[in-house]
């Protein structure tokens, strides 16, 4: 893949020049950028491969801006942004913008050694299975404190799916360094994690993906997280893009349990969801919570109309009300999960689906409302038992 370079500098120009000679990858533009130059017209003739953006400070903001509109038909070319602010802030409104890489000023030689390895020999984003539709239904999940279920409703809303409505669903564990997904669903019986699929991520095709994936049941399928850090830290954004478009061009609707904390891996599934589910619950300190993260995602530029919020174990005669609660958030919940300390309890030391464990509790009821309200249809006819067991028993 070609690689271009747009630089302010002479010094900086060569300095990226000789990386790329030196990575052997081929050259394709070089451009010296003037004081004060707009930017969209240096992007002429620029459609694919590596771009390594050097943007100063006075121009980022209208750089990101103009990025933002121009990559969006442009989902094969690589970003490297260059930039002497390296603060999170910036970090999130470049990925927002497009960016694959946010780099810092002078350069490091690793660092960008390492950079050009990654994205300049790499297939476009999105190549993977062309032409493959992407219709299935995307869920994350994303608690704003915790401790406060979201693995646990996530988990058994996609088993709700499955055995319920009968429909093919997929199990993502996107939290990679705390995930526990894999024991909810099976008492952690799956032998591969998704880092055995992103370490082959060059070779990744339908057979690959379901060798790496547990089948809970028939309709269900886990992908669970890494059991090590360091194979959790060498997974990114880029990975989990190509892995959740194949995931969703083959099930019905994917279920994606995220972490708390908002990064570039969070964000691109985050901008994939057709449905964002934040779980709380009633208490002080998840609605402090609840409020700093609704107002993040609003600043990026998440529509209500894609977020819910979710309150799980959710007490009546709580310290905070409903109305309160949605007045501080800004947010309107849709639905409520009561506390049953009984089944659930005995659910999560089995490593068993609630409907398992005990199918006929006020906890499976609102988790079968909220599982409808996802899938924008009615929760289906309870099964009588027989029906239930015969159907197991298959």
């Amino acid at each position: 893949m070609s690689t271009s370079v747009i630089a302010s500098t002479d010094t900086l120009m060569n300095t990226l020049r000789s990386s790329i000679l030196q990575s052997q990858l081929p050259l394709h533009n070089v451009v010296t950028r003037q004081p004060g130059q707009a930017l969209l017209p240096l992007l002429s003739g620029i459609d694919s491969g590596t771009l390594l953006l050097d943007s100063p400070p006075g121009l980022l903001t209208d750089d990101l801006t103009a990025l933002e509109s121009w990559l969006r038909s442009r989902p094969q070319l690589n970003v490297l942004l260059f930039s002497e602010d390296s603060s999170k802030a910036l970090l999130l409104r470049a990925m927002r913008a497009g960016v694959r890489e946010l780099l810092t000023l002078p350069p490091q030689p690793q660092e960008l050694a390492l950079s050009l390895a990654r994205w300049g020999g790499s297939e476009p984003i999105g190549s993977t299975n062309p032409g493959a539709p992407t219709s299935a239904r995307l869920v994350a999940f994303m608690g704003c404190k915790g401790g406060n279920g979201t693995s646990f409703v996530a988990a058994n809303m996609a088993h709700i799916v499955a055995d319920e409505y009968d429909l093919p669903c997929a199990f993502v564990d996107l939290d990679l360094q705390c995930g526990d997904a894999s024991f909810y669903l099976g008492s952690g019986a799956n032998k591969n994690t998704l880092s055995d699929l992103t370490r082959q991520i060059e070779r990744l095709d339908a057979q690959l993906l379901t060798s790496c994936m547990h089948a809970v049941t028939p309709r269900l399928s886990l992908l669970a997280a890494p059991q090590d850090l360091e194979s959790a830290m060498a997974i990114g954004a880029p990975e989990i893009e190509k892995v959740l478009q194949l995931v969703r061009s083959l099930v019905h609707a994917v279920v994606v349990d995220l972490p708390r904390n908002l990064n570039a891996l969070s964000l691109k599934v985050l901008d994939m969801a057709d449905v964002v589910v934040i779980v709380m619950q009633n208490t002080t300190p998840d609605v402090r919570d609840a409020q700093r993260l609704v107002s993040m995602l609003r600043a990026l530029g998440y529509s209500e109309v894609k977020l819910r919020l979710l309150v799980n174990r959710f007490a009546p005669d709580a310290w905070v009300s409903l109305s309160d609660l949605e007045k501080t958030v800004g947010l309107k919940v849709s639905q409520t999960i009561p506390n049953n300390t009984q089944w659930v309890s005995e659910a999560l030391h089995t490593g068993q689906p609630l409907s398992a464990v005990h199918d006929h509790n006020a906890v499976m009821h609102a988790l079968r409302e909220s599982t409808a309200e996802l899938l924008d249809t009615r929760p289906p006819k309870q099964r009588h038992w027989m029906q239930r067991w015969m159907g197991k028993a298959a």
